[in-house]
């Protein structure tokens, strides 16, 4: 039976903007160190390097990959957003990914009540899918873009554009 293994990718926006600057493009991204993302799984997936930006996990063909992304002001003063993600060495072991928005029923805490929650639909989920075809491993690159929000008018604009470069490693 396959299954969705769910990849959760953090960003320590504020180090990479100090670090990088802003720029690059949608095709010319600027690389990164490891040292600024870090990305979690389920345990019983990983391999090796869980809350790094080296994480490789292990997959069955038929399996589903999704990875959703997030800033460590959770995406609401900056954003950071996978935009894709590509092969760039070893074997091909997955399909190529897409951006998948979905509207799923969310718990939302009453402030006067914690522990009680109402239900919205609302809230999106955004993610990048992909399909797992064949055994092997793949080198990857995760490219995203920064997202700021003016602290004095609220409006969006996008700082810069970057990469690096994770591992799958499908078993089966």
């Amino acid at each position: 039976m396959s299954k969705t293994i769910n990849i959760d990718v953090m960003f320590d926006t504020v180090t990479i903007e100090k670090e990088y600057g802003g720029g690059g493009s949608a095709d010319h991204p600027i690389g990164i160190r490891h040292e600024d993302v870090w990305m979690v799984a389920q345990k019983i997936v990983v391999d090796g390097g869980q809350a790094t930006a080296d994480l490789t996990v292990k997959a069955l063909v038929n399996d589903t990959i999704r990875w959703r992304s997030e800033s460590l002001s959770g995406n609401t003063d900056q954003a950071a957003i996978i935009y894709k993600i590509a092969r760039f060495s070893g074997d091909q072991v997955t399909s190529e990914a897409e951006m998948v928005v979905s509207y799923p029923p969310t718990p939302i805490p009453d402030p006067q009540n914690p522990t009680s929650y109402n239900s919205v639909d609302t809230q999106a989920d955004i993610f990048l899918n992909c399909e797992v075809i064949k055994k092997g491993t793949e080198g990857y690159k995760v490219f995203f873009y920064i997202v700021n929000k003016d602290e004095y008018t609220g409006k969006l604009s996008t700082f810069g554009y970057y990469y690096w470069d994770p591992t799958i490693k499908v078993i089966g």
